[in-house]
């Protein structure tokens, strides 16, 4: 099934390394000469370039800010965790991210991105309890959901245990756990990271190894959950 993605580095980083099936390449009609990299790069890949009027790509794309370039492609492929574990060599250092009811598009999109950035390969979320991975999480993204592997399940907390049986360490982020420079890592890892309000689930936290907290001043707010993620994988990453 195809759908319209968006967005100068959107359609640029899926035309430059996306597995996906493209079928075809949307620019606005008077926005060619702006947009030549880009439509070169379609050419190389034998992608169909076709111009259209700014009301086509409106419609395509919900109204959306599409920026004069539209790119019809597959949905992002979804793996298993056998499966994603199978494309590493050596998972003996992996980094994988997993989350908890993340309902927000811009917050997703965010996590995918700083995700690709500090090298945490794979994201497992859920079916029913978390935002999907849309146009409008992939224009987030900036095309990191091009270098990330997608496992969506049923239960994130049987994963979690599955993956316990496979070796992974799982580590929780919330303001009541430990200090995460006091942390002493043990890798591959699990990183779970809650939703916007109420963070990770009581039974999640349960099937974590060890919950984490980032240090801040106590008076201030928590921090935004893809701000946080970016924190706590950077730190998870500088330990290897």
């Amino acid at each position: 099934m195809s759908k319209y993605i968006y967005g100068i580095n959107t359609v640029k980083e899926a035309l430059d390394k996306s597995k996906r099936k493209i079928y075809r390449l949307i620019v606005e009609n008077s926005s060619g000469s702006k947009l030549m990299d880009i439509i070169k790069l379609a050419n190389k890949k034998k992608v169909s370039v076709q111009f259209a009027p700014k009301k086509l790509l409106d419609k395509l794309t919900h109204y959306a800010n599409h920026q004069n370039i539209v790119l019809e492609i597959d949905e992002v492929k979804f793996y298993s965790i056998d499966d994603a574990i199978e494309e590493f060599f050596d998972i003996k250092s992996l980094c994988w991210l997993a989350v908890d009811g993340v309902s927000d598009p811009q917050n997703f999109g965010s996590i995918i991105r700083n995700s690709a950035c500090f090298g945490f390969s794979a994201i497992i979320f859920s079916q029913d309890r978390n935002c999907q991975i849309t146009p409008t999480v992939e224009k987030i993204a900036s095309g990191a959901v091009e270098l990330i592997k997608f496992i969506r399940v049923i239960n994130l907390n049987s994963s979690l245990e599955y993956l316990k049986s496979k070796g992974f360490w799982i580590y929780g982020s919330s303001p009541s756990g430990k200090d995460i420079r006091k942390i002493n890592f043990n890798f591959p890892i699990v990183l779970v990271v809650g939703s916007e309000g109420e963070g990770i689930r009581i039974k999640t936290l349960q099937h974590c190894d060890e919950v984490v907290s980032i240090p801040q001043i106590k008076e201030f707010d928590s921090l935004n959950v893809s701000v946080a993620s970016a924190i706590l994988m950077y730190e998870i990453r500088r330990r290897i």
